[in-house]
């Protein structure tokens, strides 16, 4: 091999968007995981080991139609169309799934990559790696406060030089809007995607069109540009809709008002905000939703949330389910220092 090459040339050794770590960077993350994995296990968590591949219609199911794109997909020997991961949560709800019949711990936790192809030309990681927990048969508002204290937990063990807030949401108050103005598949996706941008602008050009429309733009406007409790009860103008729909944004509106006063109730070292525009880009999600941002960064280091038919998919079998996922690329962007070793 010619022992010569410049320095340029060294580095198109590894494709872009890949990542070659040394023996300190190695030795860091290790100490990282473990820090992690130490706490999953001491909250009753098993792990588990996911495929490095599977088949595409596994995630082809649960992505949104834009990210059709974004997976990579070759065929096999038997003419199977395969892919690397492009959702951990999939593959374990579902690697889960089929061990139904047996009695194994349904708190899982795992550690893997995700695979995902970017824009042509894009410098983005299209490896990252993962460490994230699931349960298996339980959601709700209590389940919910119990995720976020262990993630508030983790973080508490990292010396991050960036704080961290944690951004709540819960895409039934979205579900619900656009089930009682009746909107069909097509419309929901451009409207999800509308809200998750914050372009009110555009939702009201597109469906300001019919007069029918406007409690539908003003409810959706409500989402996006309130980020407080009480201000969005009143844009939201509960006593002005129907039996029905009043009553189940209620009950979200109360949920969530529980987890945020008991989540005062104790110092934090994560800040708590809520956001009900965050529809996350999978469908699976039903009801709280979350994304974690380190200041400073655009992108979320942790995300989770409910899926309580994700499991029934793969089963037949319907089990609620939630979970949470981190970043560990970004977290270790983030450490003021080197990890000491660690002992839990």
């Amino acid at each position: 091999m010619n022992q010569n090459l410049s320095e340029p040339s060294q580095k198109k050794w590894i494709p872009d968007g890949f990542h070659f770590l040394g023996p300190e960077d190695s030795k860091d993350r290790r100490i990282l995981l473990e820090i992690v994995s130490g706490v999953l296990k001491k909250k009753g968590y098993s792990e588990v080991f996911l495929p490095a591949f599977d088949y595409s219609s596994t995630f082809l199911q649960t992505v949104s139609a834009p990210d059709f794109s974004s997976l990579f997909r070759i065929r096999d020997v038997s003419g199977n169309e395969i892919s690397p991961s492009i959702d951990l949560t999939v593959q374990a709800v579902k690697g889960m799934a089929g061990f139904s019949h047996q009695k194994e711990n349904q708190n899982i936790f795992y550690i893997g990559r995700i695979f995902r192809e970017t824009v042509k030309g894009s410098v983005s990681r299209k490896e990252v790696l993962q460490i994230g927990a699931e349960s298996i048969g339980i959601s709700g508002k209590e389940n919910t406060l119990r995720i976020l204290e262990e993630l508030d937990e983790i973080v508490s063990l990292l010396p991050l030089e960036s704080d961290l807030t944690l951004v709540l949401g819960n895409v039934n108050l979205f579900h619900s809007i656009v089930r009682e103005f009746e909107l069909n598949s097509g419309e929901i996706e451009i409207l999800s995607s509308l809200l998750y941008q914050k372009n009110v602008n555009e939702i009201a050009r597109i469906f300001g069109e019919k007069k029918s429309n406007l409690s539908l733009i003003r409810l959706l406007s409500a989402l996006v540009l309130n980020f407080n409790l009480d201000s969005l009860k009143n844009s939201l103008n509960l006593e002005s809709l129907s039996g029905e729909l009043k009553k189940r944004l209620d009950l979200v509106l109360e949920e969530t008002s529980w987890i945020l006063k008991s989540w005062e109730t104790k110092k934090r070292k994560i800040d708590l905000c809520i956001d009900f525009s965050l529809l996350r880009d999978l469908n699976y999600y039903t009801g709280f939703v979350f994304q974690g941002y380190l200041q400073g960064s655009p992108d979320p280091v942790l995300t989770g949330g409910a899926y309580d038919h994700l499991y029934e998919m793969f089963s037949g079998i319907q089990k609620d389910a939630s979970g949470y996922a981190l970043v560990v690329n970004t977290l270790e962007s983030s450490l003021t220092t080197p990890l000491p070793d660690f002992k839990l």
